[in-house]
C-alpha cells in the first residue's frame, strides 16, 4: 500500500523538461505528474517519461490564474494528450474566487473526458472556486459518475478536512492524490513531515476509500540543489508511510 510515490513537473517549470524528468527518476521516484505549465510539456517529452524508468499517473493543467478560454483550451489539450498515450486521468485546477463561467467550462471538460474515455479530477484549492470539498460535492459530482477529485492534502488540512471520515466518504471519486506538508492557517507547501498534517488520518481515509494509486509530492519553491530537495521529499514520505504501516500492523497484534 502506498508505495508508488510521484513528483510534479510543475515546480521545475524553469529546467529543461528532459532534465526534470531524469532527476525524478534519479531522486528515487516511479510515477510523474506531467504538467502542461512546464513549457516543455509536449506529446514528444510526454513519450520520452517511459526512457526515464518513469509512469504517468496523471496530465495535469490546473491555470487558475489564466482566462477562462485559455484554461479551456489546455484543459482539452491535457485530455488529448492523455487519450493518445492511453492514459486515463487528468487533473484540473479552477480559476481564482469570483471568476465566472466556471461551471460551463467544467461541462465541456467532462464532457470531452468522457467521449475519450479519460477520468477528469478536479483538485479543491483554498482561494479558488472549489474552495472545499463542499464547493466539490456541488459543482463536480453532479456532473457524472466518472467526475473526480484530485485530492490534495495540504489543501484538506487547510480546509479541516483531512480526516478519515471525509476522505473514506469519497470512495469512487478520487482519481489522484498530492501530498505535502503544510500547517494549519499557512499556505505554504513544505516537505512531507513538516508543518502539522495528520498523516495516520489521511492514510487510513485512503485505505478506506480504497485508493491504491500513486501518491504525488506537490512542491513549489524549490532551491538550486533541487535534485537532493525532491530526494529528500521522497525519503521524508518513505518514512511516514512506513512509520503508519508499522503502527497498523502492530495495532492489530494488538
Amino acid at each position: 500500500m502506498f508505495e508508488r510515490l510521484g513528483f510534479r513537473t510543475s515546480g521545475l517549470r524553469h529546467l529543461p523538461i528532459k532534465e526534470v524528468l531524469r532527476g525524478i527518476s534519479h531522486a528515487g521516484y516511479q510515477t510523474v505528474e506531467f504538467c502542461l505549465e512546464h513549457p516543455g510539456s509536449s506529446g514528444e517529452s510526454l513519450k520520452s517519461v517511459e526512457k526515464h524508468g518513469l509512469e504517468v499517473s496523471a496530465v495535469s493543467y490546473h491555470g487558475k490564474r489564466d482566462p477562462m478560454d485559455v484554461r479551456l483550451k489546455q484543459g482539452l489539450r491535457a485530455i488529448e494528450l492523455a487519450a493518445e498515450h492511453g492514459l486515463e486521468t487528468v487533473v484540473l485546477g479552477s480559476p481564482l474566487a469570483g471568476e465566472e463561467g466556471f461551471i460551463q467550462e467544467a461541462e465541456m471538460l467532462y464532457e470531452q473526458a468522457n467521449r475519450k474515455g479519460i477520468r477528469p479530477a478536479w483538485e479543491t484549492e483554498p482561494g479558488t472556486i472549489l474552495d472545499s470539498l463542499e464547493d466539490f460535492r456541488s459543482m463536480i459530482i453532479p456532473l457524472g459518475t466518472a467526475a473526480g477529485l484530485n485530492l490534495d492534502a495540504g489543501h484538506l488540512h487547510l480546509q479541516g478536512s483531512c480526516t478519515a471520515g471525509e476522505i473514506a466518504s469519497l470512495k469512487d471519486r478520487i482519481h489522484h492524490v498530492h501530498v505535502e506538508g503544510m500547517t494549519l492557517g499557512t499556505h505554504v507547501h513544505l516537505i512531507p513531515g513538516k508543518g502539522d498534517v495528520n498523516w495516520p488520518e489521511l492514510f487510513s481515509g485512503l485505505m478506506h476509500a480504497g485508493y491504491d494509486k500513486s501518491l504525488t509530492i506537490d512542491l513549489f519553491d524549490i532551491p538550486p540543489e533541487w535534485e537532493s530537495f525532491i530526494s529528500q521529499a521522497r525519503i521524508a514520505l518513505t518514512y511516514i508511510i512506513s512509520y503508519y504501516l508499522k503502527s497498523i500492523q502492530s495495532n492489530k497484534r494488538g
